[in-house]
């Protein structure tokens, strides 16, 4: 049974290396190969990939030289996955607002705008009332941001408003709080969260993916055109992600933070300091300290 359970853990595992990884550097791949083949002035040349390709693949071409062709392919789509991996994580800055070197200044006008339009709207729903339609004015206050924006993007607020909101309601530290809050949840609540960021990873992935065709449009500028559609759909996704991951942080929190503060009320479960020196040689079970 456990053999069984392993086996379908490293199917699965397998499956989703393949989906995230190998299929899409296939394809890049492939577009690479083409790209280089035909350049920008024959850039829709069919007849000279044919031909290349059957250079490649031809009569006369051994099993050897198939197989070196095929594990080059292999590499060279684990090579690109991998840079697609690594790209992410600038694509997901990027789209919080974290904006380096001389976009630091144009970062600073973003964010300035949007404090504006949210104080403009905040301040319309201070005036307001019920008669006055407030819900509608909340709403749209909070297309701005549920917070006085801090970020040049929707992203970087959206993703920052949980740790506000939960600052101002419970005079708790999210960042502080997050890790023991988080060995609090039950498997029901962690399954989620889980979940939900790895699909805000992969929508950041998909801009890595776009950021290596734009870069490839050099070569050959159809590449560009998936890359700017790469990229568009990877906002968008990124922004549906980061609303969903953010609302899922906001709301373990308030489920289970009566939890937290419970396991550490000094008043029924006070730490007793004396107890630091003994619980520490405990925990060592006799083999001294782990470095020096």
């Amino acid at each position: 049974m456990l053999t069984g359970l392993v086996t379908d853990v490293g199917r699965r595992l397998a499956e989703r290396w393949a989906a995230a990884l190998v299929l899409p550097g296939l394809v890049f791949t492939a577009l690479a190969a083409t790209a280089l083949t035909l350049g920008q002035r024959r850039w829709s040349d069919l007849e000279l990939l044919r031909h290349r390709l059957r250079a490649l693949t031809g009569a006369g071409s051994g099993s050897t030289r198939t197989a070196v062709l095929l594990l080059g392919v292999l590499a060279a789509s684990f090579a690109a996955a991998l840079l697609a991996e690594a790209l992410a994580g600038p694509y997901e800055r990027a789209l919080q607002g974290s904006w380096p070197g001389p976009l630091g200044r144009l970062a600073d006008r973003l964010t300035r705008r949007r404090q504006r339009a949210w104080e403009a709207r905040d301040a319309a729903c201070r005036q307001g009332g019920p008669a006055t339609g407030l819900g509608a004015l909340e709403a749209a206050r909070n297309e701005v941001a549920l917070v006085r924006p801090q970020c040049p993007t929707w992203i970087g607020d959206r993703l920052r408003a949980p740790a506000v909101r939960i600052r101002l309601q419970y005079r708790v530290e999210l960042a502080d709080a997050w890790p023991r809050l988080w060995l609090l949840l039950p498997d029901s609540s962690r399954a989620p969260l889980t979940e939900s960021r790895q699909r805000l990873d992969e929508a950041m992935r998909l801009g890595g993916w776009a950021v290596l065709y734009l870069l490839l449009g050099a070569v050959w500028w159809p590449a560009a055109v998936a890359g700017a559609g790469a990229g568009l759909v990877a906002w968008r996704r990124g922004r549906e992600r980061a609303e969903e991951y953010a609302e899922l942080v906001e709301s373990a929190v308030d489920v289970h933070l009566p939890e937290l503060f419970e396991r550490f009320d000094p008043e029924t479960r006070p730490v007793r300091m004396s107890a630091g020196p003994a619980v520490t040689e405990l925990f060592r079970k006799g083999a001294g300290p782990r470095h020096g």
